[in-house]
């Protein structure tokens, strides 16, 4: 098998067995990470790298280690959000987000928010 090229990732087998998968994302501040995905087969890591770069070249800019669900929010409504819909369902998104989800969920780590956490922010709003 030939290297690949650059932006292909790749898959290696460590010691302890397990199959890495590495690629390079960029990050919204514009720098290049390296991600890492690991699965106990070498088709699961693929199938993984796959999807995570198909994400990658699909737009999606994603570095949840440091953000919380409140920067998250306001960046979604901010870049996704405002010019897809009417005015008021913009003001209506980011008011929802401003008083009900960042005083309840919004210092959360995003990597840390669970199925629970939605459900509390549910029966807090009623």
């Amino acid at each position: 098998m030939g290297k690949r090229s650059n932006g292909e990732g790749s898959i290696t087998q460590r010691k302890d067995g397990l199959y890495m998968a590495r690629y390079t994302v960029e990050v919204p501040t514009g720098e290049k990470k390296r991600k890492t995905l690991y699965a106990k087969t070498r088709k699961k890591a693929a199938e993984q790298l796959t999807k995570a770069m198909a994400d990658r070249d699909s737009g999606l800019v994603f570095d949840a280690e440091n953000q919380s669900v409140g920067e998250f929010l306001e960046r979604w409504v901010n870049a996704s959000v405002r010019d897809t819909v009417r005015q008021r369902t913009f003001e209506r998104h980011e008011e929802l987000i401003r008083l009900h989800i960042k005083p309840a969920l919004g210092k959360l780590k995003l990597t840390s928010y669970t199925c629970s956490h939605s459900e509390l922010l549910q029966r807090q709003i009623g």
